[in-house]
């Protein structure tokens, strides 16, 4: 999938975020299962995506009562779509059937009125009143949400049930048992009788129904469309999300971005989520770092803000701008290719090869996390610098993270994770000797995951020897690594 497959759209929390995302109609829940990115050919219609997000979010804030009857309506529609594709190809409807279509229209019509009063001017989204479809079912004119074949529909059936009726009222005054038998029967032919005229009354009003068929169709739809845009509005109010801006370049920028999923996690063990702040271009970013530095969720935040840009969806920061994109691609040493056997590398390849393709005829954006880790140190670094020098010549957006000195040349941008740069060492390796039960928890909380911005020279630090240090490992050992990093320098 040029836009990430399920099993990466779960590691980024983007299933997280949508099982957020709450419609209240079947027809909301199909228009989110077939959510779907906007490709560049339809910025025009991402762009009016976000701006009909807009539209919502700001009546919801100001309009609320209205929109907590829409909602109330909302909770109570079935779907309706095989009874009106059944009545559509010309097939009798059964009395549930005709039930529910006129329960439809009697909260379409309270939807109707409410609508009206949104005022929103949604292009896609039209309402059309079925008042007479209401008549059509509901000849007694009493507007409660029951079905029944009436008399008023045959004046034959209403003969026949009279004379049901008669039979029912001599059969149960009558003492004879012959007599009683020979009642039973001819009620028994009545009522065959009956069910002919009131198929025959079902199949007229299902060809009835039919005249409004494209009415139906058109309210489902769009109460399928208001119903995900609310969805989209609630989310982004609830987390402050924003509106992204739509650059026509290809140029990406964050401002506090954060990712749900894992601010959540982090908040239940009474952590903070350092938000992600980062500029980007066409060509090759590289982020540096050493590990436990936050590189993996600095991508994944990134990712994931961008995908939901893409399907028009308002974006987890405080500032966004992003680009229109053919594809977005996120290669890490999770994916699904390991379990089929293949190693980390292995799978690395396989992905990167269908990658490379896309970035030769199309622009879009790539992620990759720690690439070629699962190979040898020096022929690790000299694959991440050939890739990273190979993508700097594209129109798309490039991002790897790695932690291999030596990659960044004059034409790229570097991000550098700050780590334990600005740590008081010694203060903080005192704390840990006090409590070595909890040094991974100190290291963490004394760790800087934000990123900054650094020249091409800057060299990865090392934080991974002074990790060690900390967690305490033997002071030979570490001596030795030492006198290996002296010799490097």
């Amino acid at each position: 999938m040029k836009f990430l497959d399920k099993e990466q759209r779960q590691q980024i929390g983007f299933t997280f975020v949508m099982d957020q995302l709450e419609v209240m109609t079947p027809y909301g829940a199909e228009e989110k299962k077939d959510i779907k990115p906007f490709k560049i050919a339809h910025k025009d219609k991402l762009l009016k995506e976000l701006d009909d997000t807009e539209k919502v979010i700001e009546g919801i804030k100001t309009k609320k009562q209205l929109y907590s009857e829409v909602e109330r309506i909302f909770c109570k529609l079935k779907d309706i779509k095989s009874s009106i594709k059944r009545c559509k190809h010309n097939e009798a409807l059964d009395d549930i059937e005709l039930y529910e279509i006129k329960y439809f229209t009697l909260l379409n019509e309270e939807l109707l009125e409410v609508f009206n009063n949104l005022d929103l001017q949604i292009e896609n989204i039209r309402m059309n009143s079925l008042e007479e479809a209401i008549v059509l079912l509901d000849p007694e004119g009493k507007r409660i949400p029951t079905f029944y074949i009436y008399d008023q529909y045959s004046e034959r059936l209403k003969e026949i049930r009279g004379e049901k009726t008669k039979l029912e009222h001599n059969i149960l005054k009558e003492e004879d048992e012959d007599t009683i038998i020979m009642l039973k029967q001819q009620r028994l032919d009545v009522v065959i009788l009956e069910e002919e005229e009131e198929l025959k009354v079902r199949r007229e009003l299902s060809e009835k129904l039919s005249d409004y068929i494209h009415y139906f169709e058109q309210n489902m739809e769009s109460i399928g469309k208001l119903d995900f845009l609310m969805a989209k509005a609630r989310l982004a109010i609830k987390y402050n999300a924003v509106k992204p801006r739509i650059s026509k370049k290809m140029e990406l920028s964050l401002k506090d971005a954060v990712n749900p999923e894992i601010e959540e996690v982090l908040k239940s063990r009474e952590k903070s989520f350092t938000p992600v702040n980062i500029d980007l271009v066409d060509g090759t970013t590289v982020i540096t770092g050493a590990n436990m530095g936050g590189k993996s969720v600095t991508l994944k935040t990134i990712v994931l803000n961008l995908l939901l840009g893409q399907m028009g969806l308002y974006v987890f920061a405080k500032e966004a701008q992003l680009p229109v994109l053919d594809f977005v691609y996120f290669v890490s040493d999770d994916m699904q290719n390991i379990s089929k056997g293949l190693s980390t590398f292995g799978a690395e390849i396989i992905k990167l090869k269908e990658v490379i393709n896309c970035v030769k005829t199309e622009k879009g954006f790539l992620a990759l996390d720690e690439f070629a880790r699962g190979t040898n140190p020096k022929e690790g670094l000299f694959l991440v610098k050939s890739l990273s020098r190979y993508l700097t010549k594209y129109d798309s957006i490039s991002l790897i993270s790695t932690h291999y000195d030596g990659v960044v040349e004059e034409d790229m941008v570097h991000y550098q994770v700050v780590g334990l740069k600005n740590v008081n060492f010694e203060a903080l390796k005192y704390k840990i000797d006090l409590n070595k039960k909890h040094s991974v928890e100190l290291i963490q909380e004394n760790m800087e995951y934000r990123l900054e911005r650094v020249s091409k020279d800057s060299q990865v630090p090392k934080d991974a020897l002074n990790i060690s240090i900390l967690l305490g490992l033997d002071e030979e050992l570490v001596n030795i690594a030492k006198g290996f990093y002296a010799d490097k320098e």
